[in-house]
């Protein structure tokens, strides 16, 4: 990556990042990190590809750690980060690719749990599906890249700074 934009990219980093809750600018600090486990999961036909596909996990040794609460305590942003390496299958076919999908992001939720937007700096996965405002796919996403989802759940690609492979199509290219 060019170093002006890199650059770049860390200050829109910034600057789509929320504001810091009351309690962060009064000396909050981050909780500690937790060890968190990515499971392993099926996608029917026609959720992200046009056959059923499967994540498993090859290694991990992904954390997190909550950033900013609510006032009542419910979590605001929740951080992730570290290795994590996965094959993606079409349980059809048996065809499958390995990625590393360990990046970083940060999840920002509404107050009452729902997501409202995930901040990637990847590589890292991430899925559109039909109603999406995105193409149709199960995307490893490398750069920084801005998901939003609207109260309905629907998502969104807000920024897009790096490479969006679709595994469904590398899948179905072997």
């Amino acid at each position: 990556m060019l170093p002006g934009l890199v650059a770049w990219s860390v200050t829109l980093a910034v600057m789509l990042v929320p504001a810091a809750p009351a309690a962060a600018r009064s000396g909050y600090r981050p909780e500690p990190w937790q060890t968190w486990t990515q499971e392993g999961w099926t996608a029917p036909a026609g959720r992200y590809c046009a056959f059923p596909l499967q994540v498993s996990v090859v290694s991990q040794d992904v954390r997190t750690r909550v950033s900013a609460r609510y006032g009542d305590g419910t979590v605001r942003l929740e951080e992730f980060a570290g290795p994590l390496t996965v094959d993606f299958t079409d349980t059809a076919t048996g065809r499958s690719v390995r990625r590393d999908a360990g990046g970083s992001g940060v999840l920002e939720h509404r107050p009452d749990g729902s997501w409202l937007r995930y901040t990637i700096i990847g590589p890292a996965g991430f899925g559109f599906r039909p109603g999406d405002r995105y193409p149709l796919g199960y995307y490893l996403l490398d750069g920084l890249h801005v998901i939003a989802l609207d109260a309905a759940g629907v998502r969104s690609m807000r920024v897009a700074l790096g490479d969006q492979e679709n595994v469904c199509d590398a899948i179905a290219a072997r």
